[in-house]
């Protein structure tokens, strides 16, 4: 009994590290860039960018959740790249779908709010005779933000169930590239565990 609630406060403690020093690093990163860049239109793309990243994680989470190992296989024995790193990927879903969904996810989420409150903050900056609806423009320019991430992510989730197989092993090709060119080991499965077959 005790094995398992150890397991579980290292889990809860290496997300929640894991988080903190991945929003830093983003969050820095972001500010400085922001700071840096006169332009306004570069200063949204970089918005835009942060927003792709959300959906994009969100939809490895889905199609890992949705995808089956079987399909891969086949794909395995014949020693096709980046179908073993696929079956990790299936064969570890809640964890894949923790990192990409909540801290990926969460982080990238926080991260463009604080963009889109200081950007916004910019444009009054650039016409301050709208200063006296600051409080309006700045609402605006978040609930727009808000909902190009909510529809992106639900446009996203529809197309990862339909395609989970092709992104898994999109995804499963970059993992073994990342590892046979840095060494680094990315997924560690430790225990081999299957998912069960899906009619």
């Amino acid at each position: 009994m005790a094995k398992p609630s150890r397991n579980i406060a290292k889990h809860l403690t290496l997300v929640f590290l894991g988080t903190f020093v991945l929003a830093g690093i983003i969050d820095f990163g972001s500010e400085l860039f922001v700071r840096q860049v006169s332009s306004l239109v570069l200063a949204l793309l970089f918005l835009l960018f942060i927003i792709l990243i959300h959906i994009s994680f969100d939809i490895i989470a889905v199609a890992a959740m949705t995808a089956s190992e079987v399909p891969f296989h086949s794909k395995a024995a014949n020693r096709i790249h980046g179908s073993t790193h696929a079956v990790k990927l299936i064969r570890n879903a809640d964890l894949v779908a923790n990192l990409c969904a909540d801290v990926i996810g969460d982080v990238t989420g926080t991260i463009s709010g604080a963009l889109t409150a200081g950007i916004a903050l910019d444009i009054l900056k650039t016409a301050p005779g709208w200063s006296s609806y600051e409080v309006l423009i700045g609402t605006v320019f978040l609930a727009l933000v808000a909902s190009l991430t909510v529809a992106g992510k639900a446009v996203g989730k529809m197309f990862a169930v339909k395609r989970a197989h092709e992104v898994i092993f999109v995804v499963g090709k970059i993992v073994a590239w990342v590892e046979g060119t840095t060494g680094l080991t990315i997924i560690n499965t430790g225990k081999n565990r299957k998912r069960g077959k899906k009619t």
